[in-house]
């Protein structure tokens, strides 16, 4: 179960929105897999979401860093290249909810 401290930043609360259609539990499961991400990178998802896009210069500054990050995280979970993939996708959804993109990563089926 999340912390609810971090399900109480503003960050989250934008990708709690769009969870709505999601029973209690895989809310939650999302939750702690975006709660440990942050913990992984070492950031305050609030931080992720300032620091991924320059707003003065409107460029992306650490994309590769989160696309990169996640996809190593969700790789250390194990499992299949398609539940890692379903993991990082859950990273994607929280920058996307928060008006950033991350680089898209490709199933493994189009290797």
């Amino acid at each position: 179960m999340p912390s609810p401290d971090f399900v109480a930043l503003p960050s989250i609360q934008r990708y709690v929105a769009t969870l709505d259609d999601l029973t209690t539990s895989e809310r939650d499961e999302r939750l702690d897999l975006l709660e440990a991400f942050a913990a992984h990178v070492s950031r305050d998802p609030g931080a992720m979401i300032a620091e991924i896009f320059d707003e003065e210069t409107r460029k992306y500054k650490k994309r590769g860093f989160y696309t990169d990050s996640a996809k190593a995280f969700a790789a250390e979970l194990g499992g299949s290249r398609n539940a890692q993939l379903q993991r990082s996708n859950v990273i994607r959804a929280f920058f996307i909810a928060n008006g950033r993109r991350l680089l898209t990563e490709r199933p493994a089926w189009m290797d």
